[in-house]
């Protein structure tokens, strides 16, 4: 597709043709940063906040994660929806392959749905926004484009196309890994504004609409969750607090969890683990201090209640272990013996032990171990927690043996994981 066109010509023929297409900003930039070309169809009017050539911090910090994320398989690295903690959507397509030293392409920005004055004054004010600098954000958002989830989906799809000549499905969009990798809930850091998923409950919604998400959780597919929930318009949410869009959001995150809780049990999961994890994902969007970080705390929520649920149909497990990894689960900080989980399913240890092994192809102390090591990559996503104490609530014998045993499932040893993921 466009071989015809030198590489000269070809990012600046897409840039027009997407701005004309959609009247987005589109924003060429080569590997240094620099803008190379910029369409803008109402001028640069953003207000002065962190960021250059026009574009906001966390576009620029999304552009260098991804760019570092090339593969060799691809003729372009994958496309990116970004948005910012002001609501404004970007999508971000750094270039690859024969293209590579072309830099990278931004459209945007946009927003989902035109805020109302209301909503924008709130919106400010959780950013403590001085009232002297609000009139310009006003008039900023006022001259926004709105795109909805669907359609800037297709238009992150188009661009990705155009440039590498592959097609690309809506699911695969939404469900590249970056964007909803499990670890980045316990994330406190500033990328929590990255990848943003604008999404709320559904108090103003079509039902059937409804019924079609948590349909699709009780069923445990997450594609067609995803693709559900893009099709939902966000000038139909409720407004859940009049002083604080941020609270608004938490509240409508809450109700939608605990809609999926109960979604989730009907599928078939286990209630103490679907309850578990329904307080876990709400006590952390109550730590959360913007919108986007709710709105992707949120999605990944529903997308792990499906998940847990298609597991637990691929699993087959009988009643029994189905007891024993429940018990597991929530008691990962306390001493677990087989003796004491026999116990608890009322049954002969040495029966459970052959039992449980048959079902689910690992012993009960392999189990234990493997679930301790997950538990370990979720607290080693928070800094400040040090090795030789996350050995020690999980029960480890001692930081050497700790290390031995998490090299055994991940194949690295718990510093390399930490310094792959930036953390210190």
């Amino acid at each position: 597709m466009l071989e015809h066109l030198e590489d000269h010509e070809r990012i600046p023929y897409i840039c027009r043709l997407l701005y004309e297409a959609y009247r987005l900003p589109v924003t060429w930039l080569n590997p240094k940063g620099e803008t190379v070309q910029a369409l803008h169809p109402f001028g640069h009017t953003r207000p002065p906040v962190e960021g250059i050539q026009g574009l906001p911090a966390e576009v620029l910090e999304r552009i260098q994660a991804a760019a570092g994320s090339r593969n060799d398989s691809r003729t372009a690295a994958f496309p990116r929806i970004c948005t910012t903690a002001y609501l404004e959507n970007f999508i971000i397509l750094p270039l690859c392959g024969e293209l590579e030293q072309s830099g990278a392409v931004v459209i945007g920005p946009s927003l989902y749905a035109p805020l109302t004055e209301e909503n924008a004054g709130t919106l400010l004010r959780d950013h403590n926004t001085p009232p002297g600098e609000q009139e310009a954000w006003l008039q900023y958002y006022r001259r926004l484009p709105a795109l909805d989830r669907m359609r800037l989906c297709h238009a992150a799809i188009l661009l990705y196309t155009l440039a590498t000549g592959r097609t690309l499905s809506v699911s695969e969009l939404l469900l590249d890994s970056t964007l909803l990798q499990p670890a980045q809930l316990r994330d406190s850091t500033p990328d929590l504004n990255l990848s943003y998923r604008r999404e709320n409950t559904w108090l103003h919604h079509d039902p059937s609409q409804e019924r079609e998400l948590f349909r699709h959780i009780r069923n445990g597919d997450k594609s067609g969750l995803l693709q559900t929930h893009a099709s939902f318009n966000e000038d139909q949410y409720g407004l859940l607090s009049r002083k604080s869009q941020l609270r608004s959001k938490k509240n409508l995150a809450i109700s939608s969890i605990t809609l999926a809780t109960r979604a989730a049990i009907d599928g078939g999961l286990f209630w103490e683990i679907a309850y578990t994890l329904s307080d876990f994902h709400i006590q952390h969007i109550e730590e959360l201090q913007d919108i986007p970080a709710v709105d992707r705390a949120q999605l990944a929520a529903l997308c792990e209640f499906a998940d847990h649920v298609k597991d637990n149909r691929r699993s087959k497990l009988s009643r029994t272990s189905a007891l024993c990894q429940n018990y597991i689960f929530n008691h990962l900080y306390e001493e677990l013996t087989l003796s004491k989980l026999a116990g608890v399913a009322g049954l002969n240890a040495s029966y459970l032990s052959q039992l449980f092994k048959k079902e689910t192809g690992l012993a009960v102390s392999e189990y234990i171990q493997r679930e301790r090591i997950e538990e370990a990559k979720r607290l080693m996503e928070w800094p400040g927690i040090s090795l030789s104490d996350i050995a020690t609530r999980l029960h480890f014998n001692d930081q050497s043996y700790f290390t031995k045993v998490f090299k055994k499932y991940t194949g690295i040893t718990p510093r390399e994981f930490r310094h792959d993921r930036g953390i210190t």
